[in-house]
């Protein structure tokens, strides 16, 4: 969802000191200083913007199926492809304002001993930064743009125009949807249930952070072209902090886009989309001799419904966290029961009031059938009933009647194999999403083959990344020594929940250090790759440490599968 109102604020406030900063005929040492420290107060502000924005990608694509995400989750990634185009085109703009001319990373990077003790640092020379002579060569040429800076002056000016184009085409969709199920339903024009979608903040925004005229009046009354205006002669530290802020806009705009499609969504009204039809029965079961009082009732789903509270009984006994898990705004059980019989699931579910934020609780009286079939297969997957690639999937199969010893599992997309405690399921078709079970049996003296159901196939859940080492296990947004940074282990954790046992290994990763040109490094270790190791010497205390794109497999006994997704995660040096 959106990043803290408070961050936001924050992020203006500082660049009103940054103009009146840069207005400064004669800027000293100090207020360059200042500007640096601004600067990096801006990429702090970015990254909770990023976490922030990452989120709301993450719950519009999990429900890109659900017919009211279905046209956002269309769309966005347009605006994620437009963000992040000139997002790291001003990044490379930033990136050669710094290096040095031998190819340092950052010339600015200067070891300090600290007054009074042994230690040494390393700091930003902000206070050196007061040359323009860079910028200046990049974007003008005499009176006129230099191709680069066409080139970022085009981007400037198209980036509002491509995200009003992609906020237009939301609602436009979302109208023609409406128009299309009012066509359907047969009620010739009348107003039919749509999402409204109300972007003027967002363009208006859009108008004022990105606002462009070819020429700008300055502060002795002449005119000056845009460009000029804002770079021409300014320190570097100047126009790093002045470029930060662009990028500071463009994640705040994609921040501020993808907070009001969420909310709209989720303020949306009566749409019998999100209904289906349930039966409630006086009995569990029904029998030839009795009257079916069977009643259908509407009840509302909602794949991004979470309850904040949960408590459930069986026949009287509670259940526990590790009995039922949350997915597509269900309360799905994985309670086993051993003995046959009709059992009572009584409890609430509660939810926070939006307004009040007071608890509601919606209570719970279901029945629970539990029945030997003996002309039928049970087929279950032991770890939430969905098989995973890469995995040899736990799986408990059995026929009422049938001896376990002769039974056995088939199909076309898994290689079935016998364990001590029942059978391992590995889906051997890499493209399918789906896998149909057949078993065979021996019932009364004779081999029968009976229907074991289809189950999906689904790659498994991403693993957690971290840093190992020295004792310690650092993971996302916690900070990190460089000692450990370096020669620590970066690894991959299975999510607590998932009930399987298996490896994670880790062949390679990027690392970006504070505002240095990405890395890759093999294996898993930053001390793999003397210039990452470099960077992560020279970082100062408080720099954010980006690791993204991990190459890792994972290893279930003697099955070993690349590919496995690692969750990126950042660091703080300290």
């Amino acid at each position: 969802m959106a990043g803290k109102l408070d961050s936001r604020q924050k992020m203006i406030n500082m660049m009103y000191l940054v103009f009146i900063a840069m207005l400064a005929l004669n800027i000293g040492k100090e207020v360059l200083a200042t500007l640096g420290i601004l600067n990096n107060d801006l990429e702090s502000s970015i990254t909770e913007l990023e976490a922030s924005s990452a989120a709301s990608y993450a719950q519009i694509e999990s429900n890109a199926t659900s017919a009211d995400y279905m046209i956002a989750a269309s769309q966005v990634l347009d605006m994620k492809e437009e963000a992040d185009k000139f997002f790291s085109y001003v990044q490379q703009i930033k990136d050669t304002l710094i290096i040095g001319e031998d190819g340092v990373a950052n010339k600015y990077l200067k070891e300090v001993n600290v007054k009074g003790t042994d230690s040494v640092i390393t700091v930003t020379a902000y206070q050196e930064m007061d040359k323009s002579e860079v910028l200046d060569n990049m974007f003008f040429e005499g009176d006129m743009l230099t191709p680069k800076g066409q080139e970022f002056l085009d981007l400037y000016k198209a980036f509002p125009s491509n995200i009003t184009k992609v906020l237009e085409t939301i609602v436009f969709m979302e109208e023609e949807a409406k128009i299309a199920r009012t066509a359907l339903d047969g009620t010739k024009g009348e107003d039919g249930v749509q999402i409204e979608y109300d972007f003027e903040s967002s363009k208006n925004d859009l108008k004022n952070r990105f606002n462009y005229t070819p020429m700008v009046v300055n502060s002795e009354g002449t005119s000056q072209e845009f460009l000029s205006y804002n770079f021409y002669g300014f320190p570097v530290v100047a126009s790093l902090a002045k470029l930060t802020k662009i990028q500071a806009d463009i994640r705040y705009i994609e921040n501020k886009v993808l907070t009001e499609i969420l909310s709209s969504i989720q303020g949306k009204g009566l749409n019998f989309s999100t209904f289906q039809t349930l039966l409630e029965t006086t009995k569990p079961v029904y029998y030839t001799t009795d009257v079916i009082d069977a009643a259908i009732v509407m009840g509302k789903k909602d794949e991004g419904f979470k309850p904040d509270g949960v408590e459930l009984f069986l026949n009287g006994n509670p259940l526990s966290e590790d009995e039922y898990f949350i997915e597509n705004g269900k309360v799905v059980l994985k309670k086993r029961v051993g003995s046959p019989g009709t059992y009572e699931l009584t409890g609430t579910l509660s939810k926070k009031n939006a307004d009040t934020q007071e608890l509601v609780s919606i209570p719970v009286n279901q029945k629970v059938v539990v029945i030997r079939e003996p002309n039928s297969a049970v087929v279950s997957a032991d770890n939430m009933r969905v098989f995973y690639r890469g995995l040899r999937n736990p799986t408990s199969i059995s026929i009422p009647g049938v001896a376990s010893g002769t039974i056995v599992p088939s199909s076309a997309n898994a290689k079935f194999t016998k364990t001590s405690s029942g059978w391992a399921a590995q889906p051997t078709n890499a493209k399918a999403s789906e896998m149909k079970i057949n078993v065979s049996g021996v019932l009364n003296g004779v081999r029968k083959n009976f229907d074991g159901g289809t189950f999906r196939i689904l790659p498994p859940p991403p693993g957690k990344g971290s840093i190992t080492g020295l004792g310690q296990v650092v993971a996302n947004a916690e900070q990190i020594n460089k000692d450990l940074l370096l020669n620590g282990r970066v690894k991959g954790a299975k999510p607590k929940d998932f009930f399987y046992d298996y490896e994670i290994i880790v062949n390679g990763f990027d690392i970006k250090v504070g505002n240095l040109p990405q890395k890759t490094v093999s294996g898993n270790k930053v001390s793999g790759n003397a210039a990452a190791s470099s960077d992560v010497r020279s970082a100062s205390r408080g720099t954010v440490v980006v690791i993204t794109n991990i190459k890792a497999s994972s290893k279930d006994g003697d099955v070993v599968t690349p590919n496995y997704a690692v969750d990126p995660f950042i660091l703080i040096t300290r």
